[in-house]
């Protein structure tokens, strides 16, 4: 059972906006530098970030790291690597600075 909505439809229009700004991102990245796995994953991940998003694009602390790598369909391995990508990338941040405040959805400057 999912906790989460599956459709855009259902989630906050501003997080699809930023899920759909992450995918257009990914896809300037050579194949050579993220394999087709790694890409579904990945879209996974952010599908699920976008789908426990408020209208303040924050991820409340209650959604933990195993919670939302299991509504994505990732282990923890996978969750922790995908999600370091996106904070390198400027797509994401730790809500308050702390990793413990839960999440925030952003864009790249």
């Amino acid at each position: 059972m999912r906790l989460l909505p599956t459709e855009a439809r259902d989630m906050v229009p501003s997080a699809v906006r930023w899920a759909q700004a992450v995918h257009a991102a990914v896809k300037a990245v050579p194949s050579q530098v993220m394999l087709r796995p790694a890409r579904r994953s990945l879209s996974a991940v952010v599908w699920v970030l976008a789908a426990a998003a408020d209208f303040e694009d924050r991820i409340p602390a209650s959604f933990t790291a195993a919670v939302l790598a299991r509504e994505a369909g990732v282990g923890a391995r996978v969750w922790q690597q995908r999600t370091a990508w996106l904070r390198e990338h400027g797509w994401l941040e730790h809500d308050g600075g702390h990793h413990r405040s839960g999440w925030r959805l952003r864009t790249p400057a």
